[in-house]
Formats: C-alpha cells, sequence, structure tokens
C-alpha cells in the first residue's frame, strides 16, 4: 500500500513540475531535457504500477530505457552549464533506447526468443547493463565534480538531492535488483518515496519562484546606489584585489573553500559575494575569467610571442589545453592561435 501511495504521489508531482515548467520550455533547451527527465520517470513509474497492462507496460519500457541517457543530457546542460551539446552526444544518450529497441524489432521479425540462448540473453544484459551505468556514473561524476564550484546555494541543494536519490537507486535498480536479483517489498516502498521527496522538493523551488536559479543565469538589477556601495564594498574590494594583484587563479587547484580561507571571508558569504555582486553562477567561471583575460593580453605582448599557447595556458592557472581551448573560444568566439594570428602582424 505504501509503495502505492508514494508512487502515484511522485507521479502527480512529475506531472505537475512538467506542467510548471511547459510555458517557459520554447526557448530553453536546459528546461526542455529536464521536462524529458521528468517524464521519463514518470513513464517509469506507470510501467512499475501496471506491469500487465500492455500499454503502460511498452510505455514503461521505453521511458526506462531512456532514462538513462536523458539524465546523462540533463546532468551535463542542467548541473554542468554545459551551452551546447553536440550531436554524437545526442546519439549517444538516444542509444540507451535504440539498443533495446532493436534487439526487440529482430526478435518480432525473425521470431528470435533471446530468452532462449542463455549467452546471448547474456551478452544483451551485461552489454546494455554497461553503457547504461557508464552514462549514469558519468552523470553523476559531473554533478559532483561542480557541485562544489556551484556558487547558488539553492540549485547546490536541488543537485545534492539529485546526486544524493541517485545515487541509491542506482544501488537498488542495477545492483540489488538486476545484478543480485534480490526481490524484496521493502525496496519498491524505498524507491518511490525517495522519488516523491525529491520530485516534491523541486516542486517546492518551482513554486518559490526560483526558476531561474536551475535554468537560466541570474542579472543582478542594482541602482546606482546600490552599484557604488558594491564598489566601495571591503569584501569586494578583497576579492578582486587577491585576484587582480596577488593573481590567486594561477594557483593549481585552488577551491572556493581555500580562497575563502585566504580571505578570511564565510565560505557561504563568499559565495553569495561573488555570485550576487560579481554576477558569476561558478566558481570556475569566475576564476576562468581573469585566466582567459591574462592569456589574451600575452598572446599579443612582443616578450610573449614566441611563447608555446600551452604554457601561457598552464601558467595562467588552467589544468589542460584542452579546457583552456574551450573557455578561451567561449570568450572570443576564436582559438587562441588564431587569435595571436589576427592581432599580432
Amino acid at each position: 500500500m505504501l509503495n502505492l501511495l508514494f508512487s502515484h504521489f511522485a507521479f502527480a508531482q512529475l506531472l505537475l513540475a512538467v506542467l510548471l515548467l511547459a510555458k517557459h520550455a520554447k526557448n530553453s533547451r536546459s528546461i526542455q531535457i529536464f521536462c524529458l527527465l521528468l517524464l521519463c520517470v514518470a513513464g517509469y513509474i506507470l510501467g512499475e504500477l501496471y506491469p500487465y497492462h500492455p500499454t503502460m507496460f511498452y510505455l514503461g519500457f521505453i521511458a526506462g530505457n531512456a532514462l538513462p541517457g536523458v539524465f546523462w543530457l540533463a546532468a551535463m546542460k542542467v548541473f554542468a552549464d554545459r551551452v551546447d551539446i553536440k550531436p554524437w552526444q545526442y546519439w549517444l544518450a538516444s542509444s540507451t533506447l535504440l539498443f533495446p529497441m532493436s534487439v526487440k524489432l529482430v526478435q518480432v521479425a525473425f521470431g528470435f526468443e533471446l530468452s532462449q540462448h542463455v549467452n546471448a540473453a547474456l551478452v544483451y544484459l551485461y552489454c546494455q547493463l554497461t553503457l547504461e551505468l557508464s552514462l549514469i556514473f558519468h552523470a553523476l561524476y559531473i554533478s559532483m565534480l561542480t557541485w562544489r564550484d556551484d556558487l547558488i546555494q539553492e540549485r547546490r541543494y536541488i543537485r545534492g538531492g539529485v546526486i544524493s536519490v541517485s545515487a541509491v537507486y542506482i544501488v537498488l535498480v542495477f545492483v540489488v535488483e538486476q545484478l543480485l536479483d534480490i526481490q524484496w517489498q521493502g525496496l519498491l516502498v524505498i524507491k518511490s518515496a525517495l522519488m516523491a521527496g525529491l520530485v516534491t522538493a523541486i516542486n517546492y523551488f518551482l513554486f518559490e519562484s526560483k526558476l531561474k536559479v536551475l535554468f537560466v543565469p541570474q542579472k543582478q538589477e542594482v541602482s546606482e546606489t546600490v552599484e557604488a556601495e558594491t564598489i566601495q564594498s571591503k569584501e569586494i574590494g578583497r576579492i578582486t584585489a587577491a585576484m587582480e594583484q596577488d593573481k590567486l587563479y594561477q594557483q593549481e587547484g585552488l577551491t572556493i573553500a581555500s580562497f575563502a580561507k585566504h580571505l578570511a571571508i564565510h565560505e557561504y558569504k563568499l559565495r553569495h559575494l561573488i555570485n550576487g555582486e560579481l554576477n558569476y553562477r561558478n566558481f570556475n567561471d569566475f576564476l576562468n575569467h581573469y585566466r582567459i583575460q591574462e592569456v589574451t593580453e600575452k598572446l599579443i605582448e612582443p616578450n610573449f610571442v614566441q611563447t608555446p599557447v600551452l604554457t601561457l595556458a598552464l601558467e595562467s592557472g588552467f589544468r589542460s589545453l584542452s579546457s583552456f581551448n574551450k573557455a578561451f573560444k567561449t570568450t572570443h568566439g576564436i582559438t587562441p592561435t588564431e587569435y595571436r594570428k589576427k592581432h599580432v602582424a
């Protein structure tokens, strides 16, 4: 009974979340992907509730197999702030559904019963599980990697909840149920209760008009008086001085915790200042602003014309050439090499 109660409640909350987001989805790919994720979870729940109903069974089959890929896309787009997702990434995400669908079509077309061939069934099962687990673990890795540097407190709460619930789901669904084949009624109650709690929390933030927390950068709207006070703020002055004069952004592995300790400012307050006053959503974006600025200046300075781009990137604080190239191109629209050729006679 508890399982049915929590499952129906979670399903209703999922549909409510989609309705709340639908009117904002037209011009936002992040919201579109997040809505698709919610619909996949809703379809999966229906398949679990009504496994003997043909329509619900296939709906659950499609939604359940699509879920890992959509979750991976949502982790990159919503939590990791990836502005562009490449076509091959969409294809990889869709493979969690296309692979089992193609197997089903082959079985129907040729009358091939996979269950009658143990070896083939095991290969299919392990290939599917490997693909799904790889995408899910990578999604969790992305979410955890950028969680610490997220400057928006509410979104950190939501992200922490998603990571925690997803981790428990992985253990329950893939490890306990599928790999260990443990059947226990209590698992259904735990799964449905976790999902109901998580979606309720998401809806709470949506009802509180905090849509921008998840999906679009906040734009600070302040009066001239407030701007003057911000410029004169001692904390803001110490933050910018640490970047512009002390060049702390060059330190490899600098975290917001170590930065807060260096400035003797509470970490929570530092997050608020960098986000609310300086208008950065992510601590890495804040650091990269100064790193890119330094490299941009050196690329066209006569003393550094012969210095390799990699050297300039590493000296400014970047850990790899690929991350530097991506950040530089996002800022200037061209690669560092093209920028140097364009501005150096």
